[in-house]
């Protein structure tokens, strides 16, 4: 059903709870994707724990917008150092969300990724790069003139770049520059609705980046993910979710998006408002209908939530995704999150994973 399966977490929860739900499902997951936030517990940090717990890890996703990209090389290829020679280590990389706005100026954010995938992918080469290659990340992390950037380690490992995004110009670097593309469920061009409109390549933008994909490239990755919050108890699911999603409808900028596929623009508009009046985020999800989360995450318990993980997968799938991942919040515990995954979720939805990776 699936060449490579994950699970994505946030990094809300203590880093040896996320440790532990990297361990318990390492036999069952490829990769352990890990959400890169600024503010919360480090992304590098917490791959080289997981790395060397035994999973596979990815970045799911980081950003080289108030980051230097010679930095983020040596982090990563030092995680690849902590790795089973089984284990695959991906980048997962975007211009960053609602967070990064607020923290830094985005001064042209697609050429900063296209730059910092290229510069990477040269210090991990072992190249002597000469930074002035880069001159938007020279402008932006102030490189002096003429100097050159060269690892001082030989680097084990090549990781495969995907991007995430949902603008045309995002997409066609991920088509030109980058290994393969991640699509997570919780974006309304990517949602469920997406799909119900038949018209899911288009607003997607999957077309765009089968286009413009060069001929002699090789076969882009892609990769779906499947937002879900679990729970036994409904109720602390359902809620859990509505906080996740608030933070989508909160986002302005993707209110044509949600009218586009024919979601709830009205409640996103609230959920703005209550983030307006210093509401937070619960006074928020209080004011996020029922419908517009369940269009964005699925919610539940194990038994509701079986169903729609396998109508998205099937729908993901005829369009071309051939790996997943269960995506966060994952649910309000994530370690019984991971009980149930591996228990109830994973045997029903990947029947070929219950026994282990395949």
């Amino acid at each position: 059903m699936t060449t490579k399966l994950g699970v994505q977490m946030t990094p809300w929860s203590n880093s040896r709870d996320l440790v532990q739900v990297g361990r318990r499902l390492s036999d069952v997951v490829d990769i352990v994707w890990v959400q890169d936030q600024v503010l919360a517990r480090n992304v590098y940090a917490l791959l080289g724990a997981l790395a060397q717990a035994g999973c596979g890890v990815g970045t799911d996703v980081t950003y080289p917008i108030g980051r230097n990209p010679i930095e983020m090389a040596s982090a990563i290829a030092t995680v690849g150092e902590l790795m089973s020679d089984d284990r695959e280590l991906v980048v997962g990389m975007g211009t960053g969300g609602a967070l990064v706005n607020s923290l830094f100026n985005k001064n042209r954010p697609v050429t900063v990724v296209r730059e910092a995938i290229t510069l990477m992918r040269r210090l991990w080469n072992g190249d002597a790069v000469e930074l002035d290659e880069f001159p938007v990340l020279g402008a932006a992390l102030s490189y002096r003139p003429g100097a050159v950037a060269k690892l001082t380690y030989e680097t084990s490992r090549r990781p495969d770049i995907l991007l995430a995004g949902v603008g045309p110009m995002i997409l066609a670097v991920a088509a030109t520059h980058a290994d393969g593309l991640i699509s997570a469920s919780n974006l309304p061009t990517l949602s469920r609705a997406a799909f119900d409109t038949g018209r899911f390549d288009e607003i997607s933008g999957l077309d765009i980046v089968r286009k413009k994909r060069p001929a002699d490239a090789a076969a882009l990755r892609l990769v779906y993910g499947i937002n879900v919050s679990i729970s036994a108890d409904r109720e602390k699911a359902r809620t859990h979710a509505r906080r996740q999603v608030a933070l989508v409808a909160g986002n302005p900028a993707l209110y044509p998006a949600l009218a586009e596929v024919g979601l709830d623009v009205g409640s996103a508009e609230q959920v703005k408002k209550a983030f307006d009046d210093g509401l937070g985020i619960a006074g928020a999800s209080a004011r996020c209908s029922e419908a517009l989360a369940d269009a964005l995450i699925i919610s539940g318990t194990p038994e509701e939530c079986i169903g729609p993980m396998i109508e998205l997968r099937d729908r993901a799938a005829a369009h071309g995704y051939n790996e997943f991942y269960v995506g966060a919040p994952l649910g309000p515990d994530p370690v019984e999150a991971a009980e149930l995954l591996r228990a109830v979720i994973i045997p029903k939805v990947w029947p070929d994973r219950q026994d282990g990776r395949r």
